[in-house]
């Protein structure tokens, strides 16, 4: 295998206050292939994290099962019977957002008929994901674990045509009263399916939804502490980094976990100047660690061996 590392160093803009330690995994695109690829949860659990967050796509469902809730539900047994996946789930907290193969269809939106009915079978799956269905009829949800805040949010149930809307001006107004209550936190995590930073205006990158993005950076740039995006669904992953409403965001995009690869096409790789090094074109999983001082990034391959570092001083 090719070995690539690299150190990217930038200093935080943020408080005084320093964000306590934190360790979670992370990873998008998990469809049921090959016993090969299930090798790669048995690396997330030798790891050791506090937690293992799905960053969406974390099951996919076939034609016809979106229809039917009953298999639906089958789907995700018979996914987390992979004995790897199933002891990794059983040895290690879970939380997890959702994308468009575990909402129902390819590239479903909030015309999906059976999303309610989806909702309930997701939050029974991630039961310690704190999600607030009953309150929102989504799947957002907030959990604050020391200095860190971590907020997940629900890019399809409220998704309409391109150009249009992902998250709904509902979700935005509570993004900012979230961050409002929060607004001692030094660092924030906010997690969705679809890249925020990427310029790249294709696949399910908010640069589709140009006003509804720039919504949702502005509303992030008033928070005092540093805001760090977690994202998946692209099958390659990448770090982004970018300054707007005079901000400076980090993106860290990590996909797939076990789903096929695809890398950038030539056209997304002259359009996206928010990219800090080259992007990840092989299956992994990354782990985030947070000190008292310092962001670490790291990227494994499936046999848990480094590929990509990335440094930020806090």
């Amino acid at each position: 295998m090719k070995f690539q590392a690299f150190i990217l160093a930038f200093a935080i803009a943020g408080t005084a206050a320093h964000a306590q330690e934190l360790t979670f995994a992370m990873g998008s695109c998990a469809e049921l292939s090959d016993r090969e690829s299930e090798s790669i949860f048995t690396q997330i659990e030798a790891k050791r994290p506090d937690f293992f967050f799905w960053l969406g796509d974390n099951t996919y469902y076939t034609n016809g099962e979106w229809n039917d809730s009953i298999r639906m539900v089958e789907n995700w047994r018979r996914r987390h019977a992979s004995p790897p996946l199933a002891q990794m789930m059983q040895n290690i907290s879970q939380r997890a957002i959702w994308d468009d193969h575990d909402f129902g269809p390819n590239d479903a939106d909030s015309s999906y008929a059976l999303r309610t009915i989806s909702a309930k079978i997701f939050s029974s799956v991630f039961k310690e994901t704190p999600f607030s269905l009953a309150e929102f009829q989504d799947l957002r949800w907030q959990e604050r674990r020391g200095s860190v805040l971590i907020i997940g949010l629900d890019d399809r149930t409220h998704r309409g045509p391109v150009g249009t809307q992902v998250l709904g001006i509902g979700q935005l107004d509570w993004v900012s009263e979230v961050l409002k209550a929060h607004y001692d936190a030094p660092l924030v995590f906010i997690a969705l399916g679809s890249q925020v930073l990427n310029e790249y205006e294709a696949f399910e990158n908010m640069a589709r939804y140009p006003n509804e993005r720039l919504e949702l950076i502005k509303r992030c740039a008033e928070f005092p502490g540093q805001v760090v995006f977690l994202t998946g669904d692209r099958h390659h992953g990448e770090i982004e980094e970018a300054t707007m409403e005079g901000k400076r965001f980090i993106e860290v995009c990590s996909s797939p976990l076990t789903s096929k690869v695809f890398a950038p096409s030539s056209l997304e790789a002259s359009t996206n100047t928010t990219i800090r090094g080259n992007p990840l074109n092989q299956k992994h999983f990354t782990v985030i660690k947070v000190s008292k001082k310092k962001l670490d990034i790291e990227y494994f391959s499936t046999q848990g061996q480094t590929i990509v570092n990335a440094s930020y001083d806090l």
